[in-house]
């Protein structure tokens, strides 16, 4: 430190003492010292990311930090002025290594395929000097850019197998045109004859090699995988070695890692579908495809929504895995060794279809719409895959929904609600959550019962979720029996630069001019920072209005946000499903008994669901295809009356029926559930819908300590 004369000790010029209580107190250092703590923590894994990614702290970290912003009352602003101050270091490396990896992409590119002059090797050790680069720093974006500037194009290996050999004769032979191929028979048939009896006796050696299997080894890389590459967080050393052994097609060492990984794990069920998948290919067995669409995020991604993403798409993958378990299982003799590490098998009902088991390809569209476009055109043109369920966002259900309708593929997503495709329904779009017209009524209904008739509205403009949700609401509040009035405020935006102190300042500005109680919508869309915004939202109106949220709010992130009920005690959210409230206990007591756990998320029950229509259609087509599965499913006899949110028909555009044949409700479209205080070892409060008052009258079992300290 440098010696130097402070004249003034007020204001910006204050000196804070690292150990004197003034510092102490002061929220700013607190919050310094916190972001300090957290990067000592970095190793060098978490640094040379940070470095070279365009990425801030993890998901975690940043979860830490926007709890401690709220607790100490710091602006976002000096937030990350502090956090910037702290980061400047990296923040310098990742500047110098930019720069270098620009300087470097001109270099090679002038090169064009050249080998580099040393006057241009020599400048670029001097670049790595002046930035203050090390070696290994240097051959991570040297390799890089090379892969990007000159992509390497994956090579086919060439065919050595005899068998393999013969098999691309006859299919050279057989797919030539006929105006090139004039021979007569006998010599049509003489060729191929020849060629075969020629590849027999100079391969004669050779002739018990085995035939490798033509898409061996499996591609990856692409954002599909049936078991040859992880998709998501989840990278234990035994799923990691299964998914090596399947992209090689060694489909029994696969089975066997991945039964090792689930039974690590048995929460993960992307590994439990990588389980089943070699399950069917080491034993021969005979199965139907479909595929399933997530959004996973990228790790570290700077984005607070990430867990709530992952924890979706982990939902979904559970319902679907749940229900190949148990068709998987059906084909398994009563004695099958397998069976043993599967226990207490005997809770599924197993039931294979038509005598076939469920093979399921699962993609990942990380919410990005390009990207949901590309692999739902490269599922589509996998003739194997019979449907798809998916997605969960409204936004990448409609990037996709025509891609797939144009190839014939079924989509039936157990989370898109837009009106978007009741208003224009597409052929092969299903879905098992009910649409925003289906649900607007029950949230008009439950206003009405509070007395309240005049409502504001808090929406994502632009969303296709959210918006549409938004208008629908508007338009059955307003009119009879409701003849509500909905308004919106200047700041409404959930998601988009929203300033949730503005919005209330306005809200009480006009709640002061009438008598009237106002209520308050919430329809934050599920991608971005949207329902951050609303928990916010709700915090600063602190149970002075009621507040009714849509389904999105019902996520551990929200219960994460809270360490005070009190804000909370008029918060209401509308689900789909509740499993306290589940028409069918069956699919709860199976779903206990596989994933070791008593909580089930509406995602993975209508996931589930979707799995379910689809697999019976696939039993009512003998010989079943993309055209015939779609027909069953559209049919008005088509009906599933065992599905874990009741029972599952689809009317003419796809929607969800909520009445039978007689105008009988047959399944509840909303269920509305609210928080209440029960420490368990994640969280200290819980969703129980609203007819229980307390955790107590839930049922639920909670620790008797009591609520532990906020960080």
């Amino acid at each position: 430190m440098t010696p130097k004369f402070y004249l003034s000790l007020e204001g910006e010029d204050t000196i804070y003492l690292a150990r004197s209580p003034l510092a102490a107190n002061d929220p700013k250092f607190k919050y310094r010292k916190i972001v300090e703590d957290i990067i000592k923590k970095w190793n060098d894994e978490d640094i040379k990311d940070y470095c070279f990614k365009e990425e801030d702290f993890s998901a975690a970290d940043r979860a830490v930090l926007d709890a401690t912003i709220d607790q100490l009352n710091l602006s976002p602003d000096e937030a990350r002025t502090i956090e910037t101050e702290v980061l400047n270091p990296l923040l310098l490396r990742r500047d110098n290594i930019k720069k270098y990896r620009n300087a470097f992409r001109k270099i090679i590119a002038a090169a064009n395929h050249t080998p580099l002059k040393n006057k241009d090797k020599e400048s670029l050790k001097k670049l790595q000097i002046i930035y203050g680069l090390r070696d290994e720093d240097i051959q991570v974006i040297e390799e890089e850019v090379q892969n990007e500037v000159y992509p390497i194009t994956p090579t086919i290996p060439p065919i050595t197998s005899p068998s393999a050999k013969i098999a691309q004769i006859l299919h050279s032979i057989k797919t030539l045109k006929p105006q090139n191929f004039k021979l007569n028979l006998p010599v049509r048939i003489g060729i191929p004859l020849i060629a075969v009896v020629s590849l027999i006796a100079i391969n004669r050696h050779n002739i018990i090699t085995p035939l490798i299997p033509s898409d061996c080894p499996k591609q990856t890389g692409d954002f599909i995988s049936e078991g040859e590459e992880v998709l998501n967080y989840s990278q234990s050393f035994n799923k990691k070695k299964g998914t090596e052994y399947f992209a090689q097609c060694d489909y029994q060492k696969a089975l066997l890692r991945f039964k090792d990984a689930w039974q690590q794990d048995r929460l993960d069920p992307e590994t439990l579908i990588y389980l089943n998948n070699a399950l069917l290919e080491a034993n021969k067995m005979p199965y139907y495809t479909i595929a399933v669409a997530v959004s996973i995020p990228p790790k570290n991604q700077n984005s607070s929504n990430d867990d709530d993403d992952d924890s979706r798409a982990k939902e979904m993958l559970r319902g679907v895995a749940q229900l190949q378990t148990k068709i998987n299982l059906g084909i398994l003799n009563d004695n099958d060794p397998f069976l043993k590490y599967f226990p207490d098998q005997d809770f599924i009902n197993k039931k294979a279809i038509n005598g076939k088991g469920l093979k399921v390809v699962i993609t990942n569209d990380e919410n990005k719409e390009l990207l949901a476009k590309k692999t739902a055109s490269s599922l589509s043109q996998r003739p194997e895959i019979l449907g798809v369920v998916g997605h969960y966002p409204s936004e990448m259900t409609l990037a996709t929904v025509d891609i797939y309708n144009q190839n014939n593929l079924v989509l039936i997503s157990p989370g898109s609600t837009t009106s978007e495709l009741t208003k224009y329904p597409r052929k092969n779009f299903l879905r098992t959550v009910f649409s925003v017209e289906q649900q607007s009524p029950a949230i008009a209904k439950f206003l009405q019962e509070k007395s309240i008739k005049k409502v504001v509205g808090f929406y994502s403009e632009g969303s296709p979720f959210s918006e549409s949700f938004f208008n629908s609401f508007k338009t059955i509040f307003t009119r009879p029996p409701f003849s509500g009035t909905v308004v919106k405020l200047d700041e409404f935006d959930l998601g988009n630069n929203f300033k949730a102190e503005e919005a209330i300042q306005e809200l009480r500005k006009r709640q002061g001019k009438i008598t009237e109680e106002i209520g308050l919508v919430l329809f934050p869309k599920a991608i971005g920072d949207a329902q951050g915004d609303a928990i916010r939202l709700i915090k600063l109106n602190n149970s002075q209005n009621w507040v009714i949220g849509s389904w999105g709010l019902r996520s551990s992130r929200t219960l994460e946000q809270i360490n005070n009920l009190q804000p909370f005690q008029k918060f209401v959210i509308t689900v789909p499903w509740d499993s306290l409230t589940s028409p069918n206990q069956d699919f709860l007591k199976d779903a206990k008994i596989l994933w070791t756990t008593t909580s089930v998320n509406a995602i993975t029950a209508l996931s589930y669901d979707a799995t379910l229509a689809l697999t019976k259609a696939l039993e009512k087509a003998n010989t079943p295809t993309r055209i015939n599965i779609l027909e069953q499913l559209k049919s008005l006899d088509f009906l599933v009356t065992k599905g874990a949110t009741g029972t599952i028909q689809f009317d003419e555009n796809g929607d969800r029926k909520k009445l039978d044949e007689n105008g009988d409700p047959q399944n509840p479209s909303v269920e509305f559930v609210h928080i209440v205080e029960c420490r368990t070892p994640s969280s200290d409060f819980a969703f129980v819908p609203i007819k229980y008052p307390t955790a107590k009258d839930a049922g639920l079992s909670c620790l008797n300590s009591p609520k532990k300290p906020s960080p």
